[in-house]
């Protein structure tokens, strides 16, 4: 009764449509989700439980950004990218800290995951460089709580440049093939710790194109 309506509240849309940048929060995604998305392509209906997740996170977000400002070394918060560049976003937070600026970026974890952490995600880094390296900051930190416990863990990660022009590398190269209709070859699976394929809201579409470069327009 109620958890129906509850359902029916958290049912969203997944941020796809047409668009010829890429958020930097997606840059470790599979390419084919991120092309099909990208062409608008059919997919399945975020389910209410990923909603409420997702929200559950932005809280802790909002709490530690807030908890941060009262200690007065936020310098800025939700710092938007250049509309002009390959890639969209928003860092966190810029702080000072003993008279130098790091970009920060606020994750949670579940208490499964946040247990087995010995050290930031790879999507974590490499969202992190693209900040740094957009921002010209030669520091960040990677701040994580635990939804279980509110335990927290930091990493502090300083800028690469050469991780940043791999990234504008590989994604200038995807780029292009969304604009010729070449849909990206299925990833190598072989180091993924689980099969994201089973939770991919494109599935369908990826499924139909098999593993051809054939044109797809969704």
């Amino acid at each position: 009764m109620l958890k129906e309506r509850i359902d029916e509240f958290y049912r969203k849309e997944d941020g796809g449509g047409k668009r010829d940048y890429f958020y930097a929060s997606e840059v470790t995604d599979c390419k084919r989700k991120i092309y099909f998305k990208m062409k608008g392509a059919e997919k399945e209906e975020l389910d209410p439980q990923t909603s409420r997740k997702f929200e559950r996170g932005n809280q802790i977000h909002q709490k530690l950004i807030s908890a941060l400002y009262s200690t007065g070394v936020v310098t800025a918060s939700e710092v938007e990218m250049p509309n002009q560049s390959l890639f969209h976003g928003r860092a966190d937070a810029v702080v000072s800290l003993n008279g130098e600026n790091y970009v920060v970026e606020v994750k949670s974890a579940s208490p499964y995951a946040f247990k087995k952490l010995d050290g930031p995600k790879k999507s974590w880094v490499s969202q992190l460089q693209i900040y740094l390296n957009h921002f010209d900051i030669e520091k960040g930190i990677i701040l994580v709580e635990c939804k279980g416990t509110q335990k927290l863990e930091e990493f502090c990660i300083e800028r690469d440049e050469k991780v940043f022009e791999e990234l504008e590398r590989e994604f200038g190269e995807l780029l292009e093939m969304v604009r010729e209709d070449v849909v990206p070859k299925k990833p190598d699976k072989s180091n993924w710790k689980f099969d994201k394929c089973r939770y991919c809201l494109y599935e369908k579409a990826c499924r139909q194109a098999k593993n051809s470069l054939k044109g797809f327009t969704g």
